[in-house]
């Protein structure tokens, strides 16, 4: 067999105003044609799984561009167009293949593409015609139609929101394809569309967890190969959004629709319940002045790059500073440029440092203040997963008014508790840690924190969904429409 992978992906907020360049690619990651070198990360596992799988089966395979950047907002067309006509040239060049294997992400649009990932995949499967099999792994904030649908024959989305599954729906991927090469399966998928947007923890208290197990349990059983619910990205501005339940199954298209249809109606059932809650700032700050044993967690969801946000807003240091909070953490907070005078001044400066605030509207006003550098970092990363990294650029840690602020030089999230202790941040001690995160620390801070807040923070990605300026966001759809399946009462 002859198999050729690549990879190419962003996560677009389409109310943020700031673009996605060629170089937010270069930083976050890109291999060219050789992702066994890259180091471990979650970009580069499914790249990395498909390769090793291969090799194993004594396979040979082609590797293309495999790059990803972190969220923002839509992606120049310059910068697509490239990326999109460097994969679709090197498969031309590939000659024939039996199968085409992606990694994307599923929400990237860009300058004059609503979808970057169905035309990417419609103009591959033109290249290799109707015969040669194309599978896919989606993030599971994506937007998909039966345009992705009917030009792929096999898609997975991660099951997991915090995303940790990536390399095992990598497996999966592969799984099904090789069977299907075999000539073991006949893979038919189908989509019912839940009409909802939200955010929907699969590890949070509550019918999430048990609606994931039901999923993994009817796989493999009754014809089924695999079933995904793609929680959609709901940042994002477009017809398609929204949730859609996703079913895989062996050589039977009425069957998938069936099950797509008996899954996406159970999830519809737990949506309000599966949905994750938010406080508001102020309560938020109010509590944040309460001492207890371990800290509090302040999440500020709105300002974080995981959902397109800059992660350079100061409402939070400043409330925290208004409020006479002192014994504080905020991590990670971008600033290139602050970064870069603390590395002029050095370890130990005491300067005036104006801090965030910098990179859109949406970023509100920075923060003029007093800070000491306490550490510097540079060219610093964070853990993840396993033996993956992530990289963060340069690292300043400053002390303004008794607050430890981290500041990095590329946007990141906290995906590890090592972005702290690596640069000088005693978490455990502080009463209140703020991150610039969604959710994806919550299994991170259980054991050592009081309680976890999900704030309602000002930013670019603003958690209350009625609030947003939507336009083309296909109607009726929940929660800005009560039932717009008419499933409540039945």
């Amino acid at each position: 067999m002859r198999i050729f992978i690549a990879t190419l992906g962003t996560e677009t907020n389409t109310f943020a105003s700031f673009p996605t360049g060629i170089e937010d690619f270069y930083d976050c990651f890109w291999n060219e044609g050789d992702i066994a070198s890259a180091m471990p990360s979650p970009w580069s596992g499914p790249g990395q799984t498909w390769l090793k799988r291969a090799e194993a089966e004594g396979w040979e395979v082609v590797q293309s561009l495999f790059a990803f950047a972190n969220p923002a907002g839509p992606t120049t067309r310059p910068a697509y167009e490239s990326m999109r006509d460097r994969i679709l040239g090197d498969l031309k060049a590939a000659g024939p293949v039996d199968a085409v294997l992606m990694f994307l992400h599923g929400a990237m649009i860009a300058d004059g593409y609503d979808d970057c990932e169905a035309d990417l995949v419609m103009r591959m499967r033109a290249i290799v015609g109707s015969e040669v099999r194309i599978g896919l792994e989606l993030d599971l904030h994506a937007h998909i139609d039966d345009v992705l649908v009917e030009a792929a024959d096999i898609i997975v989305f991660y099951k997991t929101y915090p995303h940790i599954d990536h390399n095992e729906r990598a497996h999966e991927v592969f799984d099904l394809m090789q069977r299907t090469l075999a000539g073991e399966i006949a893979p038919e998928m189908a989509l019912f569309d839940c009409r909802s947007i939200g955010l929907f923890p699969t590890t949070m208290e509550g019918p999430m967890p048990g609606f994931c197990a039901e999923m993994e349990a009817a796989e493999g059983k009754g014809g089924v190969l695999s079933l995904s619910l793609n929680h959609g990205f709901p940042w994002a501005d477009l017809p398609q959004a929204g949730v859609k339940m996703l079913a895989v199954v062996d050589g039977d298209a009425a069957l998938a629709e069936s099950v797509a249809a008996d899954f996406g109606r159970r999830f519809y059932a737990i949506r309000n319940e599966a949905t994750l809650p938010f406080t508001p700032f102020d309560e938020a700050i109010a509590e944040a002045k309460t001492v207890g044993s371990m800290p509090l967690v302040i999440a500020d969801t709105a300002d974080q790059i995981g959902s397109g946000a800059p992660g350079d807003t100061t409402y939070v240091l400043r409330a925290f500073i208004e409020a006479g909070i002192r014994n504080a953490a905020v991590v990670p907070l971008w600033d290139p440029l602050a970064v870069k005078i603390c590395f002029q001044v050095g370890l130990g400066a005491r300067l005036k440092l104006r801090i965030g605030g910098k990179y859109e509207p949406h970023s509100g006003p920075a923060l003029d203040a007093e800070a000491e550098v306490l550490h510097l970092a540079a060219d610093s990363w964070q853990g993840h997963i396993g033996d993956e990294k992530i990289r963060i650029g340069d690292v300043a840690v400053v002390r303004v008014e008794g607050i430890e602020v981290l500041l990095t030089s590329l946007r990141t999230n906290l995906y590890s508790l090592d972005l702290m202790s690596r640069h000088g941040i005693i978490y455990e001690t502080k009463q209140v840690v703020s991150i610039k995160n969604l959710y994806k620390q919550k299994d991170l801070f259980a054991p050592i924190s009081r309680k976890q807040l999900f704030v309602a923070t000002p930013g670019t990605s603003n958690p209350d969904w009625k609030a947003l300026p939507f336009e083309r966001l296909q109607r009726p759809i929940w929660p800005l429409d009560d039932d717009p399946l008419g499933l409540d009462q039945v």
